[in-house]
């Protein structure tokens, strides 16, 4: 008798056990916290005579290239978030609404990808004869370029530039840092001015 007692409570030991463990569940993909950093700026100036405030965990790269032609290429890196602004700056000769044109095929070039397209307008400080406008883009999805911007004094001065990250991109799990760049490059966009 003892040991059919024995028996019976060794089963019902054995089946809690068993039968008290959930089943194993998939758990979706997580993605690292991103910490930003705080917004503060320094006044930087291109090798073009472009200056502006870009973020301090940014740096200004120049690009030395023979197919650059009359236009100026540089970079701002972002290495904390393994990104860079490409930037493009050009003189306006007569061309202006060309160049208009071109931005924004440019960006509209990825409008099979993007899940949506906003534009922010964005004007300069300074007095009428200096003030600058231009219009920011963020496209939203697995686009090879979130961020997309053209800026201009509408005389003599046109810069365009696209954000890229170093490797392929999540576009959920980079939406902070997208956002954040988004707004430094806002900020690049009204404190610009040329000599």
């Amino acid at each position: 008798m003892k040991q059919i007692r024995f028996y019976l409570i060794c089963a019902l030991l054995t089946s809690a056990v068993i039968g008290c463990q959930s089943p194993t569940i998939p758990r979706q993909k997580g993605y690292f916290k991103i910490t930003l950093p705080n917004v503060h700026f320094v006044l930087d100036t291109t090798r073009c005579g472009a200056s502006f405030e870009i973020p301090v965990y940014s740096t200004l790269e120049t690009v030395n290239s023979s197919k650059s032609g009359t236009s100026c290429w540089f970079n701002i890196r972002f290495p904390r978030f393994k990104a860079r602004l490409h930037c493009t700056d050009l003189p306006i000769k007569n061309n202006l609404e060309a160049l208009m044109i071109d931005a924004q095929e440019l960006v509209f070039n990825h409008d099979m990808k993007a899940s949506g397209i906003s534009r922010i307008r964005v004007e300069g400080v300074g007095d009428d004869e200096r003030k600058t406008t231009g219009v920011l883009y963020h496209l939203e999805g697995p686009v090879a370029t979130p961020v997309q911007f053209f800026v201009t004094d509408s005389t003599d001065n046109f810069l365009r530039g696209s954000l890229y990250f170093d490797q392929a991109i999540n576009s959920d799990s980079t939406a902070p840092v997208t956002e954040r760049i988004l707004k430094d490059v806002e900020h690049l966009m009204s404190t610009i001015s040329w000599k």
